[in-house]
């Protein structure tokens, strides 16, 4: 049977995992620490997949004209084998084929250590120190490269790698993906988008293997209050991700990473 949560613990897991899940902190890591701050042993597998399907939908909300358009490029060029389509239309169909690409190597890496990177997750030393290593890495991207051309296959790949990484609790996926995004020099804009574009199949996947890890069950009102929350700040997440890659704050993230990962590691290490 399913571990139950109360309803206040399940909205404040909700809340951590919208917003951690977009904001460059690691949704993984925060996660982490939050079960052990709250004594929570397992969240119940209903209330992980609500509120991952939660921050998905968050997602295509936010992103809506850019989905929109994805699936109607695809629509047009498998279902219907439309040769002629607009630049807008190719573009989009492009997209759809590089985050297909770009979500292969966190396909393999998660489904090859699903074991091993499971047990990571008890481990809050190593989380400690991970959420540190993401701080310095947000801060090193504060040097970024020049906005050249639109992204390519091999840019969009070596976000799929970061991406792929981002499995480790405790390293951000949205840090790791926009900030190799950055670094290769993307347009600020599509490598934001992109990121966004690329946790799609990447949280469905992780949800549909969770789906499949056992029964179904718990609270009803904590995993609705849970799924709420996490749509909506899921939501605020973003938009604030959005300003923070368009102004060039992106790093900032990294002056509040590397203390906490430090007071985390050295905390856990003592107890």
């Amino acid at each position: 049977m399913e571990h139950s949560v109360g309803v206040g613990k399940a909205i404040i897991m909700g809340l951590v995992q919208a917003l951690t899940e977009f904001l460059p902190v690691s949704s993984s890591g925060h996660l982490v620490i939050a079960k052990s701050l709250l004594k929570i042993g397992e969240v119940g597998i209903t209330l992980e997949i609500v509120t991952h399907f939660a921050t998905v939908l968050a997602v295509v909300i936010y992103l809506r004209k850019r989905v929109a358009g994805i699936l109607r490029a695809v629509y047009l060029r498998i279902a219907r084998g439309r040769p002629a389509m607009s630049e807008s239309q190719r573009k989009d169909f492009g997209t759809f084929v590089l985050i297909i690409l770009g979500s292969v190597p966190a396909a393999v890496l998660g489904l090859a250590f699903k074991d091993f990177l499971e047990g990571l997750f008890d481990d809050l030393v190593g989380t400690g120190v991970t959420l540190a290593v993401t701080g310095v890495f947000l801060l090193l991207t504060s040097r970024r490269a020049r906005e050249r051309a639109s992204l390519r296959l091999p840019q969009a790949l070596l976000v799929g790698v970061a991406q792929a990484i981002a499995i480790i609790p405790g390293i951000s996926r949205s840090g790791l993906t926009v900030g190799t995004g950055l670094a290769l020099g993307v347009p600020k804009r599509e490598v934001f988008e992109f990121s966004l574009l690329l946790s799609i199949p990447a949280i469905l996947g992780a949800t549909a293997v969770e789906a499949l890890s056992g029964g179904l069950g718990g609270d009803a009102v904590a995993i609705a209050a849970s799924g709420v929350t996490a749509l909506v700040g899921g939501y605020a997440a973003i938009a604030l991700l959005f300003r923070a890659v368009l102004r060039n704050k992106f790093h900032v993230f990294g002056y509040y990473l590397i203390p906490v990962g430090i007071l985390v590691a050295v905390l856990a290490s003592t107890h």
